[in-house]
């Protein structure tokens, strides 16, 4: 397995990782499941793939525990990496998060602890500072931090916990490119590693082939699937390591041998310019919001600055983040039949499009608009 130095420090991690986003089902106890979980994370660390990164948030704690209970007998050989919630950014709700995470994965100390996304209702140097605190006294090795833009970033590397940061975690693949035109410059720049999520694009490259002519034929080529064409594009990258979730043996297999993959650069090059989908600044009034069947939604900007859903972070809470001008990625929008004033549906990204209402009003906004793009094929 290809290994890389975690934020230019002497510490290593696979360059391919496991993912723990699912793992163990949604808030599931069941020990057959559990089990096989186990087995599957074990399968990877043997494989090479020994950087695993998880959360509190997921499973409520769950996917924690299946790390704690996978890396007994081999935790000094596995780098760890887990996070914790906007709602426990307080001194006090930080250092409980952590010690609950320690507790579930039956360690002393994490690897890498993450912001998993800022909270604008803390002050950030009071969390930055807890997480400095965390370091020294032996509950965490090295920082991340996650969901920041490139702004943020460099605020967060400016204070005394940014000698402590060697990580930003963002999603990243062949078909979410945001990262491109400010994050990933400054992570190369500052030596920063980057932890791509999502990087099969949650199975949209694999399960839609028809769509990418293009990857199917250069995979076919390089004796790979798509999916790990698509990771080997990723890999490179060197700043940057991929956190994949696999869901067999086989997947695992697949995902550790994409490690040791060399593309040719005019193909590299070639692939990226295939799936590239410009940004285009769209009047948020030419945009419609629609209910989703068995998905509950905000439609008016009203129901947004209420966030009766709890949505962390919500939409008054991205305002905060966009409030100089910068998203995390795009939002993104389909054209609509007809010739009215709105032309456009909104397919992703309803909390950001309502958090730049929020911080912007009529300003038009970042939108990569889908549909019938030609420049896929082969």
């Amino acid at each position: 397995m290809s290994e890389r130095r975690l934020g230019g420090r002497d510490v290593t991690v696979s360059a391919v990782g496991q993912g723990t986003m699912g793992v163990g089902g949604t808030f599931a106890r069941d020990e057959q499941n559990d089990a096989a979980c186990i087995r599957s994370l074990q399968a990877g660390f043997d494989l090479g793939m020994r950087f695993v990164d998880t959360a509190p948030g997921y499973g409520a704690g769950h996917a924690e525990e299946l790390v704690g209970r996978a890396v007994t007998g081999r935790r000094s050989s596995v780098v760890i990496a887990t996070k914790f919630p906007p709602t426990a950014s307080t001194r006090g709700g930080l250092i409980a998060s952590v010690e609950a995470s320690l507790r579930r994965m039956r360690t002393d100390y994490v690897d890498l602890l993450q912001v998993h996304w800022p909270c604008y209702d803390v002050p950030v140097d009071e969390t930055l500072d807890t997480m400095r605190r965390l370091v020294e006294v032996g509950k965490a090795r090295f920082l991340g931090l996650g969901n920041c833009t490139a702004a943020e970033t460099l605020r967060a590397l400016a204070t005394p916990a940014g000698e402590h940061i060697v990580s930003v975690q963002q999603e990243y693949s062949l078909l979410e490119r945001s990262v491109e035109t400010h994050l990933l410059p400054e992570c190369r720049a500052r030596e920063l590693t980057l932890i791509a999520y999502s990087p099969l694009a949650v199975g949209r490259l694999a399960a839609d082939l028809a769509a990418f002519p293009i990857a199917v034929v250069m995979a076919e080529r390089y004796g790979l699937s798509v999916s790990q064409l698509a990771l080997a594009w990723l890999l490179q990258e060197q700043q940057v390591i991929a956190i994949p979730k696999a869901s067999s043996l086989s997947h695992l297999r697949a995902n550790a041998a994409t490690a040791s993959v060399r593309l040719d650069p005019a193909d590299r090059e070639r692939l990226g310019a295939a799936f590239s989908q410009p940004t285009r600044c769209v009047p948020p009034e030419e945009i419609v919001v629609e209910h989703e069947q068995g998905r509950p939604v905000y439609t008016t900007l009203a129901e947004a600055r209420a966030n009766a859903l709890g949505i962390h972070p919500g939409p008054a809470e991205l305002a905060r983040q966009m409030s100089d001008g910068e998203m995390l990625k795009p939002i993104k929008i389909r054209p609509m039949a007809g010739n009215g004033k709105t032309r456009f549906r909104l397919t992703e990204g309803r909390t950001r499009y309502w958090g730049w209402v929020i911080a912007h009003g009529d300003t038009p906004i970042p939108a990569v608009i889908e549909g019938g793009d030609a420049s896929r094929g082969a």
